[in-house]
């Protein structure tokens, strides 16, 4: 009887223990799939940013840009900089690194304009996670 027990008690553990890896294995899995979509969405943006947003491009291949990628934007008046188009995405990233209390990541696209809206800079993309200690 105390042999059955014990064998029992010993195929829970370890059924319970393979459960536990299988998920976490699981998690890693779906985190770097995202980590790769997030990562690819921002290296597209970028591309795209850099081909479609040249100095001289007027403002309706800018709106166009932003809307292509879903980036709300607004142009603003810099003190020291002049006008900008400046969007920003909220979205989520893959998985937080250390620190990160949640995945929630954000891309950002600003870029110098002319007070017609035409491009007079380099584009500049970041991305980062937001709620990062």
């Amino acid at each position: 009887m105390k042999r059955t027990i014990l064998i029992v008690a010993a195929i829970v553990a370890i059924a319970g223990v393979s459960l536990f890896g299988l998920r976490r294995g699981l998690r890693q899995i779906d985190c770097k799939k995202r980590n790769e979509a997030f990562s690819l969405r921002v290296k597209i943006v970028e591309q795209d940013a850099h081909k479609q947003l040249k100095v001289g491009t007027k403002k309706d291949e800018v709106t166009r840009f932003y809307a292509q990628h879903e980036i709300p934007f607004q142009v603003v008046w810099l003190k020291d900089v002049g006008s900008e188009a400046i969007g920003t995405l909220y979205t989520v990233g893959g998985c937080a690194p250390l620190g990160c209390g949640t995945n929630n990541a954000l891309i950002g696209v600003r870029v110098r304009v002319d007070s017609d809206g035409t491009v007079t800079g380099v584009p500049e993309i970041v991305s980062m996670y937001t709620d990062c200690l």
